[in-house]
């Protein structure tokens, strides 16, 4: 797309200045052109002959003084925008300015002037027109022998073989160097296995295009897709049949690319589409074109994955709408990537805040308050990646149960914002704690059990937000009031509460953990409805099992993190 190498990554002079040494020799070589024209101007000048006869002094101490900056000119402006037309003009212009001198000074030792401009086409184009100039220099060449009688044959003929030595030399030393740098290049700037960009590259890509979208105020999409369970394939079939499913589902996003868009390769399974001056719309439906066709690829080998084929999941971000840099729109990107691996793979995922929507209804004071709980979220993913997928994963639960029950507008989203919450509490335990891969001693389950009360103490400085923590507070009480932080019973824990109950522990045990593998939804169920009545509320909980069974959910049977 848009020839071998964009301009933007041309420009770039940390790896490759080999072509800008190129343009300094030929500054060079021109300056010592320029010097010998010089020289022989002002010695054809100083001969009291023909030349003042007919043209007079002071015509060639003109002619001197406009040709010379001219050609510079010219010389410099043909070097920087690779004008070939240019570059003949002025090369007939030189020769024939030559020529005229060469005649009237009669003085062979200047023939080797002819040879300049050969040197300078052989360095920049090499010998496809290095070639052609050196046969335009013999014929000045022996233009000037014959005005001047052939009193010099033999010496022309020597500088004949040199005239076309050089062109052949140099221009097949420059042909060489360039064979050498674009080879170069392109093993820098693109993915050695899928031929696509790599990662290098896209990050020039992304500083280009959000400059100019900054400048123009544009819009600039990114795409980010990953392979779903590529680590299954790889396990089952090794590298070399990995790499081949790569350089297919690489060359399906090439085909799926808009003309003015650019495709990279990420990461291992991961690629990257940069798509200037389009919106967040437009991109999905590319993103979707994209999704769809390799779903309906065939892939050797498909069969051994979880759904029977090779499915990609997407995550979409736009410039400036929802970031403001190159970082941001990346991250944000990463998030709606990560929301679709989790919810169900083979699915396209925009960005979308819940933070963001919440903000609005907060008042002015309340925003640093509202800030430092998205601080806390943040911090909590860090500490502890299987607490951030299990917020967004019973988010997107209660949203579905909401909608299969018909619960209004406010209630559901007061499930919603609970739901992603409902463990901002545990930002006061240990990493060890969270993390340990064996199940808790007494000391480590008693503060564990703090995190409801905790989060809710974080939560209810906000007005608004006062039913949310509620719900984050009793999310853990049992129907039958074993549970905590207060052991309420029965009708007594807020609704809310009851259905964060089940869809939590849901979660909790269809979710890989390092010490226990996930259940599928059908065991998930049967083991859930052994504690109906006893921790759940035996209503909600059979509405629940109903949707579950009845709806295609991906449970963490397999690893979310299968690359």
């Amino acid at each position: 797309k848009g020839g071998i190498f964009p301009p933007f990554l041309l420009k770039r002079k940390k790896m490759f200045d080999s072509k800008n040494k190129q343009e300094k020799y030929i500054i060079v070589s021109q300056a010592i052109t320029f010097f010998l024209l010089a020289i022989l101007v002002l010695t054809a000048v100083s001969f009291k002959n023909q030349l003042f006869n007919e043209l007079g002094y002071l015509h060639s101490i003109v002619m001197f003084l406009v040709m010379l900056p001219l050609i510079v000119f010219v010389r410099y402006f043909s070097v920087y925008h690779n004008n070939v037309v240019l570059e003949i003009l002025v090369n007939t212009f030189f020769f024939t300015v030559s020529a005229i001198f060469l005649v009237y000074t009669g003085d062979p030792s200047f023939k080797i002037l002819l040879i300049m401009p050969i040197i300078l086409i052989a360095l920049k184009y090499g010998t496809r027109y290095s070639i052609p100039t050196s046969l335009f220099s013999l014929a000045v060449l022996f233009y000037v022998s014959f005005k001047n009688g052939f009193s010099t044959i033999d010496g022309d003929i020597m500088y004949a073989i040199i005239f076309i030595l050089v062109a052949w030399l140099l221009g097949n030393m420059r042909d060489t160097e360039n064979e050498i740098r674009i080879k170069l290049e392109r093993l820098a700037n693109y993915d050695g296995l899928t031929d696509l960009y790599n990662h290098r590259s896209f990050q020039y890509i992304m500083d280009s295009e959000l400059d100019k979208a900054k400048e123009q105020k544009g819009i600039v999409s990114l795409i980010l897709l990953d392979i779903d369970y590529f680590k299954v394939y790889n396990d089952s079939f090794g590298h070399l049949k990995g790499d081949f499913v790569l350089k297919q589902v690489a060359a399906i996003i090439d085909l799926c690319n808009p003309p003015t868009g650019y495709c990279a390769r990420y990461g291992g399974a991961e690629f990257a589409l940069v798509l200037p001056k389009m919106g967040i719309e437009y991109s999905k439906t590319v993103a979707e074109n994209i999704r769809k066709t390799i779903e309906e690829t065939v892939f050797p080998g498909m069969e051994v994955l979880p759904k029977g084929k090779l499915t990609v999941s997407i995550g979409l971000a736009e410039y400036p709408v929802m970031a403001n840099t190159k970082e941001k729109l990346i991250q944000k990107a990463d998030e709606a990537l990560y929301k679709a691996k989790f919810i169900s793979k083979n699915k396209v995922e925009a960005y979308y805040s819940v933070f963001d929507e919440l903000s609005l209804v907060l008042a002015d004071e309340e925003k640093d308050i509202f800030n430092s709980i998205r601080t806390l979220t943040m911090i909590i993913n860090a500490k502890d990646k299987y607490t951030y997928g299990h917020s967004e994963r019973t988010m997107e639960l209660a949203s579905r149960f909401a909608d299969k029950i018909n619960m209004s507008k406010a209630s559901t989203t007061l499930m919603i914002y609970s739901s992603l919450l409902h463990d901002i509490g545990k930002i006061e335990i240990a990493r060890d704690i969270l993390n340990k891969p064996a199940k808790l001693n007494g000391d480590e389950w008693e503060i564990l059990k703090c995190h409801p009360q905790w989060g809710a103490e974080i939560i209810r400085p906000l007005k608004p937000f006062e039913g949310i923590a509620e719900i984050v507070h009793y999310h853990h009480e049992n129907y039958d009031g074993s549970g905590y932080p207060q052991g309420l019973k029965g009708i007594l824990i807020p609704y809310g509460a009851r259905v964060l109950r089940i869809i939590d522990s849901f979660d909790a045990i269809t979710t890989n953990r390092p010490y226990k593998p996930g259940m599928n939804k059908e065991q998930a169920i049967e083991e859930l409805a052994k504690f109906s009545g006893i921790h759940y509320d035996p209503v909600i909980f059979e509405q629940f099992a109903e949707m579950i069974l009845n709806y295609d959910f991906y449970t963490a049977e397999h690893d979310a993190d299968d690359n």
